[in-house]
């Protein structure tokens, strides 16, 4: 029996996931926890405790490899990206980590669109928005000064994983590139974008390619350690994203949607991430609630069973929710309108409402803030060979059924994507003894949903009625 097993741990929002195959593929174990959750201690803010979630971390990794011994293991890491985590030269957190939905600092947006908005564009390849690094530390700067002053490091969730079990210092060029700093065409680190908000390059990890091999662990295993991902990069690689034109969906607790190319179009809407596949590129949106949004509509409506009562509730109502149409901004907005300032609306309450008109309009507004993006994407002159689809709330067929109909489009739901799948394959790029060329056919359809032509002539209408809410509004938010 071989002595080599890969595994892969996503460090995600709400749950830490992890898995180990052989080589064949086979599944030797799988093990997930709940995660620190996020705190918001004012409205807006959305935080977790670095130390904390470490925690939940380690009871993951030790039970991922409770009784295996002897053998050579390569990990594949992804977290949630971009997390500001200032620490000071002992590695401790100075405060807690700032996620990338974090929505405290539009003022600081508006200051960088005004004065550096085409250079940030043109350099880092994505307009300025809340997931970066760049207004955090700007408001940093004018609120807490003295932790940018005390911060030895600031890392990301990734390279904070990373250090914590490694003792190294590094970020990946795919958590850079989000973070804001990286130049997207030579993928090094801008000088011109440090310079903006002041911040000396000494403060941040070196910087390494996703599929390096950056640090040991021995626990009776000898694991060797790559740079880490941004979790929906990993999301993407086991979706089959290794190749030129496909739109893939990944529905969870936010929303993420790629189109795979190696023609970037840097959009003041989109956002560019790199792939881990040489010279292949995503173009993307990025929602900032999804799953989150349903989740929190169906606690403040009291209903039980949550994701279990969502099929049902969707089989008894009729498409158009009696004509009730929501915006899911729960915290702002990322992509396409890139407000974080925007909250959650509710029009077309009636007399006849019901609390299932209004879990069906929740669920109708995610897939309304899908098409948004799709649209985006393909304003830029993209054309889709295949779409897929996978994530949490891809679990209750329905929802899958109203995003076809709703973006009048086949789509292919893919069951067995997940970011810790997609890290066993960077793993398996980074032992050097596969190629990414092995894993570009690898696209498992488990089911095609079509749109349905009555349910696509509602959806038209009221998506339209969609945009219009947001655009006489967005002035009053």
């Amino acid at each position: 029996m071989s002595r080599t097993l890969f595994a892969g741990i996503d460090a995600g929002t709400t749950v830490i996931k992890g898995i180990i195959v052989d080589e064949t593929g086979q599944v030797v174990r799988r093990h997930s926890v709940q995660a620190e959750k996020p705190t918001t201690p004012e409205p807006g803010y959305a935080e977790v405790d670095p130390e904390a979630y470490f925690s939940s971390f380690s009871s993951l990794f030790n039970d991922l490899f409770k009784g295996l011994s002897g053998y050579d293991v390569y990990l594949g890491l992804s977290a949630m990206a971009p997390v500001l985590i200032p620490v000071d030269r002992n590695g401790r957190p100075l405060m807690n980590g700032l996620l990338y939905n974090d929505a405290r600092t539009w003022r600081e947006q508006e200051d960088l669109k005004r004065e550096y908005g085409d250079l940030i564009l043109r350099v880092n390849g994505n307009p300025v928005n809340q997931q970066q690094w760049l207004p955090k530390i700007l408001w940093l700067k004018r609120n807490k000064p003295k932790v940018l002053e005390n911060a030895w490091k600031l890392l990301d969730l990734t390279s904070y994983l990373v250090y914590r079990l490694t003792g190294e210092t590094v970020v990946d060029s795919t958590v850079m590139l989000e973070e804001g700093f990286l130049d997207y065409r030579t993928k090094k680190l801008s000088g011109e974008i440090l310079d903006i908000v002041g911040l000396d390059e000494n403060k941040l990890p070196g910087l390494a390619n996703t599929v390096d091999a950056v640090g040991k662990i021995h626990n009776g295993n000898n694991i060797t350690l790559n740079a880490g991902t941004v979790d929906a990069i990993a999301g993407a690689v086991s979706l089959g994203l290794m190749r030129e034109n496909i739109l893939a969906i990944i529905l969870g607790t936010t929303g993420i949607i790629f189109y795979s190319t190696k023609k970037p179009i840097p959009s003041s809407k989109l956002f560019i991430d790199l792939s881990p596949v040489p010279d292949l590129y995503y173009v993307c949106g990025a929602t900032s609630s999804a799953g989150s949004f349903v989740d929190f509509m169906l606690d403040l409506l009291n209903l039980t069973g949550k994701y279990h009562i969502l099929g049902s509730v969707l089989r008894r109502t009729k498409p158009g929710a009696g004509g009730l149409v929501a915006l899911p901004y729960l915290v702002g907005e990322r992509t396409p309108i890139m407000d974080p300032r925007a909250r959650s609306i509710f029009f077309g309450i009636s007399n006849t409402t019901t609390r299932e008109d209004t879990i069906r309009a929740s669920v109708e507004a995610v897939a309304y803030s899908i098409r948004h993006n799709v649209d985006e994407i393909e304003k830029l002159g993209y054309k889709t060979n295949i779409t897929l689809v996978t994530g949490g709330m891809t679990k209750t067929p329905e929802i899958v059924q109203t995003l076809a109909s709703v973006l009048n489009k086949k789509i292919y739901f893919v069951s067995e994507a997940s970011e810790p799948l997609g890290d066993t394959i960077v793993a398996k790029v980074m032992s050097g003894l596969y190629k990414w060329s092995d894993f570009m056919g690898n696209i498992s359809m488990r089911k095609i949903f079509f749109p349905k032509k009555e349910e696509v002539f509602v959806y038209q209408e009221l998506y339209q009625k969609y945009l219009k809410i947001y655009a006489n509004l967005k002035d009053i938010f």
